[in-house]
């Protein structure tokens, strides 16, 4: 049995509609579809007809020319996306829950991603390397909450550019859409110090830890910390700890939900009047 060798090579896009086959059919649908989109009120993603704001979901897809294979496969370097377009006004306000590094279209999110790929594998093609796996990058932003005055994205991203292993998170944002501002724990809570302790209690009973019991060695730190990362559910504030934050990789990422029942007292007048929708 022959040895099975990445070979590398660059392709018009042109000719991969040509030459590749069943790779074809799968790219001439999925990476030329670039502006296919779906009511809302389709259920797409979770999404149901009773939200507030009007808006459709965009997919998109795109990959790099340059190829690698083996004697049994082909494979090229994958961008996709999935994320919600509302009207202008409200577009501009989640701008950068869904393009998280200052760009302004998903094309500059695949340019930038697909790029940094292709640069890559010249370098390694003019230095005669020919193992050269390919990257990927998926994106998926979804509306969690969508009621009067408030609405909540959560951004999953899952991607690979070399190395051991690739690298998942989940990015929530939660905004006041009459005032236009993306809030912070400060809009929500009014007493910091006791809502820390009221989410302490809740992080020991979903890690199964007792009330005395230390952090230890499993966990990046001595005394309990929460995350700037937080989104407003229908059911309770949520803070996600992604990889690397307060565990090892390998432990993945952590969710934790504090029910609002258990803060009510201690919410803001604002946080009170907007949750009056849910």
């Amino acid at each position: 049995m022959g040895k099975c060798v990445f070979r590398f090579w660059k392709l018009s896009k042109r000719s991969v509609l040509v030459g590749l086959g069943l790779l074809t059919a799968y790219f001439a649908e999925s990476c030329f579809s670039e502006n296919k989109t779906e009511q809302a009120t389709h259920a797409a993603g979770g999404i149901v007809a009773t939200d507030t704001l009007a808006y459709q979901v965009v997919n998109f897809k795109d990959f790099s020319p340059y190829f690698s294979g083996t004697e049994t496969s082909v494979d090229s370097t994958l961008f996709t996306a999935q994320y919600p377009v509302f009207q202008p006004e409200v577009q501009e306000l989640v701008k950068r829950a869904i393009f998280i590094d200052g760009e302004n279209t998903v094309e500059q999110v695949a340019d930038s991603f697909l790029g940094g790929y292709n640069e890559y594998a010249e370098e390694q093609m003019d230095a005669g390397n020919g193992a050269i796996p390919p990257w990927f990058k998926h994106q998926h932003c979804q509306v969690v909450l969508n009621k009067p005055g408030i609405l909540t994205l959560r951004n999953a991203i899952n991607d690979y550019t070399g190395g051991a292993h690739g690298m998942e998170v989940e990015l929530w944002f939660s905004y006041d859409v009459k005032q236009k501002k993306r809030l912070v724990l400060a809009d929500v809570v009014q007493d910091s110090t006791q809502f820390l302790a009221i989410a302490e209690h809740h992080f020991r009973k979903l890690e199964q830890l007792s009330d005395t019991a230390s952090y230890g060695a499993e966990y990046f730190f001595d005394s309990f910390a929460l995350p700037e990362n937080f989104g407003l559910t229908k059911d309770g504030i949520l803070f996600h700890y992604n990889p690397y934050e307060i565990k090892s990789y390998a432990e993945g990422g952590t969710t934790l939900l504090v029910p609002y029942a258990d803060v009510k007292d201690i919410l803001t007048d604002r946080a009170k009047e907007l949750l009056k929708a849910i």
